[in-house]
């Protein structure tokens, strides 16, 4: 019975000895794609990142009728900014673990090795360069669009032409020709 107990003993030992090491590896590889995902994350988000939130953000500022004095607009700017820097931080810690579930390892080693590349640098510094001219267009289109869906809504809603009216002045009022 000792030598019965001391086999089964030595065959679940062996047994689970590729399952611990196959976990090990596992958590091992777990902690190399968080690792990779991270790098990834502050790689993708180069140096410009913040200050190109903020200029969007500030495009997307306070409505002009919103009787806010230009000392007012400027404080709301400068907290608009303030908070991006902030918010980024907290949105990229959170990135990197959804990042590293979901990319596999070599996609990790790729994405990073493209991002460090000039290629990839490259990529960002003009991504960001863009953002204010994109911010503009989506802010240029915006009024269209709004006006398109309250449209849309009506009609699906049969509303009458005073509701329609108030629909096509609340969409305008939100989103203005210009800023």
């Amino acid at each position: 019975m000792k030598r019965f107990l001391g086999g089964l003993l030595m065959a679940v030992t062996l047994l689970a000895m590729p399952v611990a090491a196959s976990a090990q590896t596992a958590q091992g590889e777990g902690a190399e794609r968080l690792a990779l995902a991270n790098k990834f994350v502050v790689l993708m988000q180069g140096d410009q990142l913040a200050s190109s939130m903020g200029q969007m953000m500030s495009v997307l500022g306070p409505p002009p009728n919103s009787n806010m004095t230009a000392e007012e607009r400027e404080i709301f700017n400068d907290v608009t900014n303030d908070m991006v820097a902030v918010m980024l931080p907290r949105i990229f810690e959170a990135m990197a673990p959804i990042y590293a579930d979901i990319f596999t390892l070599e996609e990790l080693r790729g994405l990073v090795a493209f991002y460090e590349s000039e290629i990839g640098q490259s990529l960002i510094t003009k991504s960001y360069a863009a953002s204010p001219r994109i911010a503009a267009v989506v802010q240029g289109i915006m009024p269209g669009v709004m006006s398109e869906m309250g449209d849309r809504l009506c009609d699906r809603l049969s509303c009458s032409a005073d509701e329609r009216s108030a629909m096509k002045t609340a969409m305008a009022q939100a989103f203005p020709a210009e800023r």
